[in-house]
């Protein structure tokens, strides 16, 4: 009883520590001062979960912005003293904090509880601070001054004077083009003379190469040979046909009698979507299905599908409830997803390329 009382007690005065924090500035929900003392607290939670205990001076500390702050000596990064910043020419410009002879950034995982060693900003290596500034709502990651630019705020390689950008995939200069990946602009062995932008994904080259770049699974840069390129039209950010081409994901769809004209996405983005057809047939995964009858064809939810005489999970025949009235319904309104007009009910459930309908038992 003595021991529960005394625990009762203990999170009593947490509760009137946390109680009695006063935030310092509006202009962070970070930084407050309880007595004496000033504490990180992101967001404002408990002292218990996460905060950290700070040695600033409590008479000259001053909030900057956010989880920047300051005293008479020294600029805090989360709370954390800076070891490489001057703290007299400190300042955040445009949200880049920067003095008088360095731009900064942070590299690692911001912590309210871990060493402080680890929360530091570091030099950009180059960077002049009074010209810098982020592209980022051109190209993440992307920067620059007055003589380079920057990626992932390290100098890349280009030719100052020409550097454009083309997409999310794709730069160039006047000597080459670069493909834009997680870890850097890589160049490739492409001129640039003659560049067509078609979207965010895709570049045409010379009017005879589509480039596609597809950063997983170690794919790279996708090349299409394009005999014309006459009428382009765009299904969605990954699907494009040109002329009589379907591509999907940088790649050429692997039936040849697909119907360009009349082809579209029926569920989903690109290479994300579980059904696409033409006037002619249904396709799922990219993979034919010859049983589904494209002019009754309808996608109910995902990978669950009916035409007028059969439905479809993924690229199976689903036998059991009544083709006719099977529908798919709103989980938020009953405990199942599909039901029919006999009362036969299923939840659905994804599994690896697909799904699979699971029976409501009867009661």
């Amino acid at each position: 009883m003595k021991y529960i009382f005394k625990m009762g007690m203990i999170s009593a005065c947490i509760g009137l520590l946390f109680s009695c924090k006063k935030q310092v500035s509006p202009l962070s929900e970070d930084y407050y001062k309880k007595g004496e003392t000033i504490y990180f607290i992101p967001g404002g939670n408990g002292f218990e979960r996460s905060s950290r205990k700070m040695e600033a001076d409590i008479s000259s500390f001053s909030v900057i912005k956010n989880v920047y702050a300051r005293d008479k000596n020294t600029i805090y990064f989360m709370g954390c003293p800076q070891q490489l910043v001057d703290a007299k020419t400190f300042k955040l410009k445009e949200n880049i904090p920067v003095d008088q002879h360095h731009v900064f950034h942070f590299t690692g995982s911001p912590s309210a509880t871990g060493a402080c060693s680890k929360q530091q900003l570091t030099v950009v290596k180059g960077a002049d601070p009074e010209t810098y500034t982020t592209l980022y709502d051109q190209l993440q990651s992307l920067s620059k001054d007055k003589t380079q630019y920057f990626y992932q705020s390290l100098p890349i390689d280009v030719d100052y004077k020409t550097f454009e950008i083309l997409n999310e995939n794709f730069v160039k200069d006047k000597n080459r083009l670069y493909v834009v990946t997680q870890k850097g602009i890589n160049p490739l062995q492409y001129t640039t003379e003659h560049v067509k932008v078609v979207n965010s994904e895709y570049l045409i080259l010379d009017g005879k190469k589509l480039l596609y770049y597809e950063p997983y699974q170690g794919i790279g840069v996708l090349e299409v040979a394009l005999p014309t390129v006459n009428k382009i039209r765009l299904l969605d950010r990954k699907s494009i046909i040109i002329d009589q081409l379907v591509i999907i994901l940088g790649k050429r769809f692997p039936f040849l009698d697909v119907d360009a004209e009349s082809f579209k996405i029926l569920e989903g983005i690109g290479g994300n979507s579980f059904w696409s057809g033409d006037k002619n047939h249904i396709y799922y995964n990219g993979q034919l299905l010859s049983e589904a009858d494209p002019k009754t064809f309808e996608v109910l939810k995902r990978a669950v599908a009916k035409d007028a005489k059969q439905i479809f999970v993924g690229n199976k025949i689903f036998e059991g409830p009544e083709v006719k009235s099977f529908r798919s319904v709103d989980k938020a309104k009953v405990n199942h997803d599909f039901e029919d007009d006999l009362g036969n009910k299923y939840w659905y459930r994804p599994k690896e390329g697909g799904a699979e309908l699971i029976p409501v038992k009867k009661k």
